[in-house]
């Protein structure tokens, strides 16, 4: 289908070398005289694109452009000034007004083409973007609830198990299970109720004691970490002041880093959790002393898809996503994250939270 070019002009000459230049391109168009048509007609019916004149009577180009990107209907379409205006403050004033792009007359018509299907390409691909985004957003909605379904199944089946008694051993794997489901239950939960990380989508920020939630995690990973023969050990400092932050986020990022550092170490390594404060911040760290990050490699880290060199060392698979989901969580709290990689070998990845205020 032909896109739709509404053309703004009061001269009549200019209105008909236009309407005979585009509709020979191929754009189907509609035509107004002044700002004041202009705004009735696009109230009616959306166009892909606006040419429209600088210079009218009644409602200048200024103007109309103000209003139509006032409106929720149509501030999304591109306007293209045009004018015989040259001077640096007007074109300022065009794009102030909210005008993607401005056309001096006299217009040369392959310039002017040129410009508007550059705009037109623009729009079609950022509608199929929308589209795209908006059909993934669907799609984990409904993978998101289907998956709370069995999980909650996990939970009350560990629970029924836990209470039918068992080996201290069998109790603490279930206690790990249980621990886990629920964190997961919990993510899902949060991702259904729409709760985007950022400043403008979050309530009072929480009260965290990180020790309290690093023994937590390493107690859940333990399991883990004896399958694979690795030492996974806890190093906190007690005086550490409690953390201005989300608990849940500060809980899926430590998750994540634990998970890769077991994940690419070999069998006899060891990974070591920490805590300690930095100047109004409180940080943890995880340690390990794998194979460490490639220096080429290293710009990459905390980008969504990441793939580097290294691989799971005991058939794990890996997404690629988890160090971008830590930047996210973390500096939607207003923290900060990074990694470090010591002479000796190995990695040190950390992330900062804001210290709470008060007593």
């Amino acid at each position: 289908m032909a896109e739709t070019i509404l053309i703004v002009d009061d001269t009549p000459a200019n209105l008909s070398v236009l309407v005979d230049t585009l509709s020979e391109a191929g754009y189907q168009l509609m035509v107004a005289e002044d700002g004041e048509d202009a705004l009735a007609q696009t109230a009616r019916t959306k166009p892909d694109l606006i040419l429209l004149d600088v210079m009218m009577p009644g409602l200048d180009g200024f103007e109309t452009c103000r209003q139509l990107k006032e409106q929720p209907g149509t501030r999304d379409i591109p306007v293209i000034f045009m004018t015989a205006l040259n001077e640096t403050a007007e074109k300022v004033k065009a794009f102030s007004s909210g005008a993607v792009d401005y056309i001096t007359k006299p217009i040369q018509h392959e310039e002017a083409l040129a410009r508007i299907g550059t705009h037109l390409t623009i729009r079609r691909l950022r509608r199929e973007l929308e589209q795209q985004l908006a059909l993934k957003e669907r799609f984990m909605r409904i993978a998101s609830h289907d998956l709370r379904n069995p999980l909650c199944l996990i939970l009350v089946s560990g629970e029924l198990a836990r209470r039918k008694g068992a080996s201290p051993e069998v109790a603490e794997y279930l206690e790990s299970i249980h621990a886990s489901a629920g964190q997961m239950r919990r993510i899902i939960d949060t991702f259904l109720n729409v709760r985007k990380p950022g400043p403008d989508h979050r309530g009072p920020p929480g009260r965290v004691d990180l020790n309290l939630l690093a023994a937590a995690i390493v107690a859940q990973h333990e399991p883990a970490a004896e399958r694979k023969q690795v030492a996974l050990v806890l190093e906190l400092d007690e005086s550490l002041p409690l953390a201005r932050a989300d608990a849940g986020h500060a809980y899926q990022a430590l998750t994540n880093y634990i998970s890769n550092a077991l994940k690419f170490i070999a069998p006899g390594g060891y990974v070591a959790v920490r805590s300690r404060p930095v100047d109004f911040r409180v940080r943890l760290e995880v340690q390990d002393n794998g194979p460490g990050v490639p220096p080429a490699e290293r710009g990459a880290l905390f980008t969504e898809f990441a793939r580097l060199s290294n691989l799971p060392t005991g058939g794990e698979e890996s997404t690629g996503l988890g160090l971008s989901i830590v930047k996210q969580l973390i500096e939607s709290e207003q923290g900060a994250v990074g990694a470090d990689f010591p002479p000796g070998g190995g990695s040190v990845f950390w992330f900062e939270l804001p210290m709470a205020g008060g007593a």
